[in-house]
């Protein structure tokens, strides 16, 4: 029995042009404001999440550029401490196997101690002094990194030089930080790399700006042996075509596919845009269409365990195929690339002040939740989530508010009882579901089919709960505070 209050409920019956909840935000997770990009976001096996990118003084941390954030998104103290971190942004960061973590960046020193570009850490977020890359021997910023063959280190990006050896755009390190000059890179690339996936087999798929790899052309992807000569078996020539073309993001579905996100118009003589799969052959996968429009921008891809795909980039909600509206900056596809229909984040992600918004990072964590990264202020109609939230991502959260209905209240009677009163609704199928605050399901029942008031099951706890009506496939929703 809930305490009788002067004032006990509060009642709001909203549109998507005001301030609602939104379920398929994780109510449950909120970080304090990393104040300007978060460039790229893991998950550690205790639950615990990696969050590097361009900020200083987390928090009033003094930490700079890269924390922990604890599963509530709070603050995790015992993550590097007594140490600022890196000395400049973080731009991609990977779990290695035995729990320590590999971070790139355009940084050169890590706690103050000299680290150029490229760092290992210890769980803890101790820097990791057995690895160390030489000062000066990387020439421009590390966009990515990854893993190799015995816990070797590849990594890509700006440069063209490594500890004094031609080393364009890609380059492997020994596990103390010296470069592996097994790694036969030759020529290497004409232009930055953005991204590298390694396969299985230990071979890698690289993505970026480039358009040839060892003077053969690779339209922005390539496929290279485990010791960095070009594996022909994939045909890039002409590959993904645009003027100022890049692919930013690479990932492999469970069967082998591969999905690469960026700006690009064509694929090898096709038009293609923004995503594309392909076959490990370099031919595209005749069962899959983006969704997107032809100058479309993606920056992030993540592959559920179900096969579905999260894009995510720097797209508006006017720039999907057919003129037909979708959610801005994040959306996930079935596996045949058609929106996701049950993804509904309403109007999408959005820039807020700055109109250069966008989604740069997208971790699905192993509890099928999404971590969302970037440079944005508004996730639909919520304005507290700045450059990092968490969404559900294993069921229907999403609930799209079509229009204002002052003919719908909810309100709570004090006595324990919630009530539903709508002056008109269109056919006997009409359902009421009830959320909780993280924007769980808590139960539906049918609506009466008798015009006027009607009692709800109310929550056992209380708390501020969400109450929709869904009708012929629209939907009124209204909040309510229970005390």
């Amino acid at each position: 029995m809930f305490m009788k209050q002067s004032i006990i409920a509060c009642v709001l019956v909203l549109s998507t042009a005001l301030k609602a909840q939104v379920p398929i935000i994780d109510y449950g997770f909120l970080a304090d404001d990393p104040s300007v990009l978060v460039n790229s976001v893991l998950v550690q096996p205790d639950g615990k999440i990696l969050v590097g990118g361009v900020f200083t003084n987390y928090a009033g941390s003094g930490l700079d550029h890269l924390v922990r954030l604890n599963t509530d998104g709070s603050l995790d103290p015992a993550f590097n401490p007594g140490g600022p971190g890196p000395g400049n942004g973080v731009a991609d960061m990977v779990l290695m196997n035995d729990g320590r973590i590999l971070i790139c960046g355009n940084f050169l020193t890590y706690n103050g101690m000299s680290s150029s570009f490229v760092a290992r850490l210890n769980a803890d977020g101790s820097l990791d002094t057995s690895f160390n890359v030489p000062p000066n021997s990387i020439n421009g910023a590390v966009l990515a990194i990854a893993q190799h063959v015995e816990n070797k280190v590849l990594i890509g990006g700006e440069f063209f030089t490594c500890g004094g050896h031609s080393s364009p755009h890609i380059a492997r390190f020994n596990t103390d930080g010296s470069l592996d000059s097994t790694f036969v890179v030759g020529t290497g690339f004409d232009w930055n790399v953005h991204d590298i996936l390694v396969l299985p087999d230990l071979r890698v798929v690289v993505g970026g700006q480039f358009v040839q790899y060892q003077g053969t052309p690779s339209g922005h992807i390539a496929l290279l042996a485990a010791n960095g000569a070009l594996d022909t078996s994939m045909d890039n020539d002409p590959g993904l075509v645009a003027t100022g073309g890049i692919v930013r993001s690479l990932a492999r579905q469970p069967d082998g596919r591969i999905l690469a996100g960026g700006y690009f118009q064509y694929h090898n003589g096709v038009v293609r845009s923004a995503v594309e799969r392909l076959n490990m052959d370099g031919t595209h996968d005749l069962s899959f269409t983006s969704p997107l429009y032809a100058y479309s921008m993606v920056r992030a891809l993540a592959v559920q365990p179900d096969g579905r795909i999260v894009v995510g980039g720097e797209f508006t909600g006017n720039e999907y195929v057919n003129m037909q509206p979708g959610p801005a900056r994040l959306v996930r596809l079935m596996a045949d690339g058609s929106a996701d229909p049950d993804f509904m984040i309403g109007v999408g992600i959005g820039p807020g002040t700055d109109p250069t918004g966008f989604v740069q990072t997208v971790f699905v964590q192993p509890d099928g939740k999404i971590l969302v990264g970037g440079h944005f202020e508004t996730v639909d109609t919520e304005t507290q989530y700045h450059q990092l939230v968490r969404l559900h991502g294993s069921m229907v959260n999403g609930v799209e508010v079509a229009t204002a209905d002052p003919g719908c209240r909810v309100w709570y009677d004090g006595d324990g009882s919630v009530w539903l009163r709508t002056d008109h609704h269109n056919t006997d199928a009409a359902m009421v579901e009830l959320y909780d605050p993280t924007g769980r399901l808590l139960h539906t029942q049918p609506l009466h089919p008798v015009l006027g008031t009607q009692r709800l099951r109310a929550p056992s706890s209380p708390g501020l709960y969400m109450v929709s009506v869904v009708d012929a496939g629209f939907r009124t929703t209204a909040r309510v505070v229970l005390e």
